[in-house]
């Protein structure tokens, strides 16, 4: 393969097997996946991407797409292929007059709040500040005000991609391309080129936010989850998104903990929250008083707050699926329990040194994400996101160090264990965000009665299936 042609047309610059960065960039966010690309394009530019692309198509050479890296299977690193790294390509349009903005593939979602927020706008995005707009925009968009405002993809305007078909970036949105533009939105990133801009509508979103966490004893963590599924299957108000969760706290305590962000009047909030925990019986957080636990605060400050504890220097075991939507207390006594089984640290691990990026406080958890509100009043054949009747994505990441043999080899058994113990309270449906290797049927798991026609679009714009990863639409 003659790279030194490919090397000669970037503005960036294209990282090969053996030079200084090239172990560093080839890593995914989960340090679990050791793969080792061909070649790894640095691109800066949507021309660096054309020239990726054509290289490519005259070379016969499969391509990933890396914009954040923070996906669970960590398919934008693949053995062989090209990568294009975009995650250069960060610019940020604000566009008040039209309540738009521009956005670059490479961008993380911390950085368009961080630009739209200070204007009293807002986009729906993730719920970490970290994570990357191209994987996020192309599978769907969980987040705080999601129940408000509708998913991500529920929020593309337009996007700009390079596809194999054309060798040259075309717009897909509602009037061009428009098969393309559905299946854009929820089809999964890397499926159907090389995306390089989105487009999104901007919402007025207020200056002055009310959230935090809520911190309760592992006896009370029944009860949390109780709360959590009545209020969602009730009279639930969809400025308010609750994030559930379990997770291990210092000593490797199990603990319960409910995130909250309220999309309105911080007052209005405080009064709603108090009222729901009174009717519901809550026993009093840990963490101080409700007026102390949940503060008022930025959309900005919340997701860098809230932000997932599964840093890059970990291996991780994501497993998720969505619940039924009135799942049973058993399904409660089954995580939970579950999570009480899961491998703790080998003794000593707090005092160990040496080549290891892993942090003491990376430890696995679990939570449930709220969907309803918004998002469930899109058609279902609107975008490709097709589970749009379901309010609750459970998901739990098993995390260890990968320095640590056993430890990993007991946290992989757990999860498949954990998982399995789970499948007779799921609907049927994965987000596809949180691709999982071993899924059986994975092609309906993530897409439903949609995989044929998002298979179609597949064909159409990547007919020699030049974007290649295990769970693409050709495989």
């Amino acid at each position: 393969m003659n790279w030194s042609t490919l090397a000669s047309e970037l503005d960036g610059n294209l990282v090969l097997p053996g030079d200084s960065t090239y172990d560093l960039l080839r890593q995914p966010f989960n340090q679990r996946i050791d793969r080792r690309p061909a070649a790894i394009a640095r691109c800066v530019s949507e021309s660096d991407v054309v020239a990726c692309v054509r290289f490519a198509a005259a070379s016969s050479v499969n391509v990933t797409c890396r914009s954040g890296g923070h996906g669970a299977e960590g398919y934008c690193s693949i053995d062989g292929a090209l990568m294009i790294d975009q995650s250069a390509m960060q610019d940020v349009l604000v566009d008040t007059e039209e309540n738009v903005v521009h956005v670059g593939a490479g961008a993380s979602w911390g950085q368009v709040d961080i630009a739209t927020y200070p204007r009293g706008l807002a986009a729906p995005g993730g719920g970490c500040a970290a994570v990357g707009v191209s994987g996020l925009s192309q599978g769907g968009g969980l987040g705080p005000i999601a129940r408000t405002w509708g998913l991500t993809i529920d929020n593309v305007l337009s996007v700009r991609i390079v596809t194999a078909r054309d060798v040259a970036p075309i717009v897909a949105d509602a009037t061009q391309n428009k098969e393309l533009f559905w299946a854009l939105r929820g089809g999964g990133g890397g499926n159907f080129g090389a995306v390089t801009r989105f487009t999104y509508r901007l919402r007025p979103i207020g200056r002055e936010l009310l959230g935090g966490m809520l911190v309760y004893k592992w006896a009370d963590a029944k009860a949390v989850f109780q709360f959590f599924r009545e209020w969602m299957n009730g009279d639930d108000d969809e400025r308010l998104t609750l994030l559930p969760m379990f997770f291990f706290a210092h000593g490797n305590a199990p603990m319960a903990g409910i995130s909250a962000f309220y999309n309105g009047d911080p007052e209005e909030a405080f009064d709603y929250i108090q009222e729901i925990l009174a009717a519901a019986k809550m026993p009093d957080p840990v963490n101080g008083p409700l007026d102390q636990a949940l503060v008022r605060g930025t959309l900005p400050a919340y997701t860098g707050t809230e932000s997932t504890t599964a840093w890059p220097g970990s291996g991780q075991y994501w497993r998720s699926g969505f619940l039924d939507n009135d799942f049973p207390d058993e399904a409660i006594d089954t995580f939970l329990s579950w999570f009480e089984k899961c491998p703790p640290p080998p003794p000593g691990r707090a005092r160990r040194t040496g080549a290891s990026t892993f942090k003491q406080d990376d430890l696995s958890f679990g939570f449930i994400e709220s969907l309803g509100g918004a998002i469930e009043r899109v058609g279902k054949a609107d975008t490709a996101f097709y589970w749009r009747d379901q309010r609750f994505s459970f998901t739990f990441i098993g995390i260890y160090d990968t320095t640590e043999a056993t430890w990993a080899a007991q946290t992989r058994d757990w999860a498949v264990a954990f998982r399995k113990a789970m499948e007779t309270y799921f609907a049927g449906g994965v987000y596809v965000n949180y691709m999982q290797a071993d899924l059986a049927d994975w092609q309906h798991a993530y897409y439903g009665e949609h995989y044929e026609r998002l298979r179609a679009v597949k064909d159409e714009y990547d007919p020699q299936h030049m974007f290649r990863f295990p769970q693409d639409l050709q495989q």
